[in-house]
């Protein structure tokens, strides 16, 4: 047994929590919401409004600013209102290598640990169902949830919200009776710190390198990459 798999065997189970987008999946450019998006107006009839299309990146930029979060999503769902389900495949097959194998194998290791993984997600479980799979790793998690789409005859017809806030999650986490004290919560910004605040670990992705200055205060372990959370783990409950 490989010297990385040794030391997951023998770190002490637990339940871990992912966010998705930007945290599973690296946001850059777009999440997989912004991606559905432009795949929407880029792939969509000649006949589609212009001003739709302006609406839909007006609505982009601003969910990227983290602005308007509700608002946006309403966009989101009116946006993509009679799109073909394939959609979401199309875009799954995009924002599945962005998922790399360091990254994979990571995940794969923390699964082989015993760890109970979850991922809960304010966005699109559609998506991010589609996108694990397609990089191999939905089966490292006991769960996938967020919010879905409603699909009749192939396509869009409305959205069913079951997370669409921030204490969605945290409300879930509670009515499944996870123990805090060992659990840990990984997340990449301000739809995660419900989550983050309540879990004995709390672990924020910071790929840029930026975020400690606006969550510093906070007692986040900062991480830049999925691997550094095997050596957290180990560290913490080894």
């Amino acid at each position: 047994m490989p010297a990385g798999w040794k030391r997951a065997a023998e770190m002490k189970p637990l339940t871990i929590i992912w966010d998705f987008d930007g945290t599973l999946l690296p946001s850059t450019p777009y999440d997989s919401e912004q991606s559905l998006l432009i795949h929407r107006i880029e792939r969509s009839p000649p006949e589609l409004p212009r001003f739709r299309r302006l609406l839909a990146r007006a609505g982009i930029y601003a969910d990227r600013q983290e602005w308007f979060r509700k608002a946006f999503k309403k966009l989101y769902i009116r946006l993509l209102m009679g799109a073909e389900a394939a959609l979401l495949d199309q875009v799954a097959a995009q924002l599945a290598p962005r998922i790399s194998e360091r990254d994979r194998h990571a995940l794969r290791q923390l699964k082989a640990a015993g760890h109970n993984m979850i991922v809960l997600s304010c966005g699109t479980a559609d998506l991010s169902q589609r996108v694990l799979g397609l990089a191999q790793v939905a089966s490292c998690f006991q769960l996938i949830e967020g919010n879905r789409f409603q699909i009749e005859n192939g396509r869009i017809i409305g959205m069913f919200l079951r997370m669409p806030n921030p204490e969605d999650k945290l409300k879930f986490l509670k009515e499944q009776k996870i123990n805090p004290d060992t659990a840990a919560a990984i997340g990449d910004g301000y739809t995660d710190v419900p989550t983050l605040d309540w879990a004995g670990v709390a672990v924020l992705m910071d790929r840029s390198g930026k975020k400690k200055e606006r969550y510093g205060r906070k007692n986040y372990h900062f991480i830049s990459a999925i691997p550094e959370v095997l050596s957290l783990i180990e560290n913490k409950f080894a």
